[in-house]
């Protein structure tokens, strides 16, 4: 998206009181940024002294912080917007301190810096450095560099500055050396060029890797319940296609369950206590009724599923910049028994989940009129769906639920939702920055 507004406001803040360069795809800043992010090269100092009016320049032209990254090499800031003509506007910020692997120094900042260029808008590194940044990262993690690149590594690879740095920091004798060793060699001789430096390094990336997944808070969940009918899926859809330029390779796509573990149907078969598996998967509603003991065996399975799955699955996707989304999740137990066979009070359900369930982020309740629900489809009778309604009345008002209507157009639902989200992940991570 283009965000000329805000981004002519943050380069123009930049350029007035901080040291910075544009590491790639700069030729049309501040106008407009057809990419996906911006790379911005800055010290870890100087950011520090100025997130607090570049945070108050992103809420002062109507944008959100939706996302918020704090490591050792980066920040990054995903921004959003929802305008009145319920279209989404995202931009990503992304602030390097310097180029490293593993916490391992390659590149500090303030080499960029020394190098950068003024083109009469914005300050950016030159091809030198724009060389450099990406040909030391990739050879780093044992990637070659992009073939996308190539012009630009055969206008700078001969360069003295590249040869001296690449003597400094890898140890070898030009590009030609480099593109032979592994990533790992390379990475060791790195380590070995400053071992202090570099050791030192490496705990603190390990320390914010490990503190980033434990809270959290970085990334974000959404599940989506609703009977059969109301428009999950073209809500869920229409979702994803208003976050697609951020997060079309960034999301992950869940259906009831983290699913570590197979159907509780096929894993008896498996285990021999059941002779036959119906998999007429097109009725969800096919069971039968079970009793109060099969039924919490049931939610005790799936219930191991939820807390494992959480953490191996959903925390390793949300510890970083990326969005889980969860057609149906725990809550569908709660407002739609016949589905999951779990035939207990909701009430109990409920605060079994408070207790026992990992919860994501926002749990969204999407609704509609019975005769909306049954004029679109026709799989439950209106009596099972005035109870599963009613079930989501008993949740709407509870913590981190949201009730979204879908009589109309879905499009007003998806608006609703994202403005719900963003001004609660913008209030989230304003908290974080202090």
């Amino acid at each position: 998206m283009y965000a000329p507004n805000l981004l002519s406001s943050i380069f123009g803040f930049l350029n007035d009181n901080s040291d910075y360069a544009v590491l790639r795809n700069y030729e049309t800043l501040p106008e407009s940024n057809p990419s996906r992010d911006i790379d911005i090269i800055i010290s870890k100092k100087c950011f520090s002294g100025i997130k607090h009016e570049l945070v108050s320049i992103i809420n002062n032209e109507d944008w959100k912080i939706i996302t918020y990254l704090n490591s050792d090499r980066l920040v990054t800031w995903v921004c959003g917007r929802v305008n009145d003509d319920g279209t989404v506007e995202l931009i990503q910020f992304d602030f390097f301190f310097n180029t490293s692997v593993y916490g391992i120094l390659l590149i500090p900042a303030s080499f960029f810096i020394a190098n950068r260029v003024y083109n009469g808008k914005i300050y950016h590194v030159n091809r030198v450095c724009e060389f450099l940044d990406k040909y030391f990262y990739d050879r780093a993690v044992g990637a070659p560099y992009p073939e996308k690149y190539k012009a630009i590594r055969e206008e700078v690879e001969n360069n003295t500055a590249v040869n001296e740095m690449l003597k400094n920091v890898f140890g070898v004798n030009g590009v030609a050396q480099c593109d032979k060793l592994s990533g790992k060699r390379l990475l060791l001789n790195a380590f070995l060029h400053s071992p202090f430096i570099s050791f030192s390094g490496f705990l603190k990336f390990e320390y914010y890797r490990i503190s980033n997944y434990l809270r959290s808070n970085t990334g974000f969940s959404i599940g989506f319940t609703g009977p059969d009918g109301v428009g999950k899926t073209t809500v869920i859809n229409k979702i994803i296609d208003s976050l697609g330029v951020v997060f079309r390779d960034a999301h992950e796509y869940m259906h009831f369950r983290p699913t570590l573990f197979g159907n509780l149907s096929d894993v008896a078969h498996s285990a021999g206590l059941k002779k036959e598996v119906d998999k007429n998967y097109d009725n969800p509603h096919r069971g039968g009724r079970t009793g109060k003991l099969s039924s919490l065996l049931r939610l005790f399975y799936y219930t191991i599923d939820y807390i494992l799955g959480y953490w191996i699955k959903i925390k390793s996707i949300t510890r970083i910049t990326r969005l889980v989304i969860f057609d149906r999740y725990y809550t569908d137990i709660i407002c739609d028994s016949r589905r999951s066979r779990i035939f207990l009070n909701p009430k109990f359900l409920y605060y079994f989940g408070r207790i026992f369930i990992p919860s994501l982020d926002y749990n969204i309740l999407l609704t509609a009129d019975t005769d909306v629900i049954m004029s679109r489809k026709q799989e439950l009778s209106a009596s099972d769906l005035e109870l599963i309604k009613k079930n989501i009345d008993f949740l709407a008002f509870k913590p981190g639920y949201f009730l979204v209507h879908n009589n109309a157009s879905p499009d007003d639902a998806v608006v609703e939702i994202l403005k719900c989200v963003f001004e609660n992940q913008n209030n989230k991570n304003l908290k974080r920055l202090g």
